[in-house]
């Protein structure tokens, strides 16, 4: 997964409670089969956005959608779930305020973009995209945005590591 060490993807049981309840009817549910596709929502995102609360956290806007929003997933990397390190995911719900998009980018905090994936919804953000986002640096003007062509190589570049470890 882009932006995350190659671990595996792991929910804990109470968050999955949470995300299938809508934290205990504070917000829409997120349906189960939307909860199913998480990890191949997560692996294929529109838009990944460093955390602004917890570090080393990103936040990942998913296709998903439920009727109040987009479906978002919070995961926590090198987290540790019993004695393995994972990435953890931390909460999932559709995020209403279009806006928060916009603000994460002005932020600075945006460090993916798919734009034919999120074009709806990134656009709000004006020419905020090419303002680059090289991960660690929080001054937009000196960021690159990766795009779905980084994407695309870093997958590459992750078979031909696996592909060669094989060999060894």
């Amino acid at each position: 997964m882009l932006g995350f060490p190659d671990l595996p993807l792991r929910m804990t049981a109470g968050v999955f409670h949470k995300v299938a309840t809508g934290k205990y009817g504070e917000r829409e549910t997120v349906p189960l089969r939307v909860i199913a596709r998480l990890p191949e929502l997560i692996d294929e995102p529109m838009a990944l956005f460093d955390s602004a609360s917890v570090q080393g956290a990103l936040v990942v806007l998913t296709s998903a959608r439920v009727a109040s929003g987009v479906v978002i997933a919070a995961v926590l990397s090198n987290a540790r779930d019993a004695n393995t390190t994972v990435n953890l995911v931390t909460s999932v719900y559709a995020k209403e305020r279009i806006d928060w998009f916009a603000e994460q980018i002005r932020a600075g905090r945006l460090r993916y973009a798919d734009e034919k994936k999120g074009s709806d919804i990134l656009e709000v953000s004006g020419h905020a995209l090419d303002c680059g986002a090289e991960p660690g640096n929080r001054n937009p003007s000196t960021r690159t945005v990766l795009r779905a062509e980084d994407l695309r190589n870093f997958r590459t570049a992750q078979r031909a590591v696996r592909l060669f470890s094989l060999v060894d």
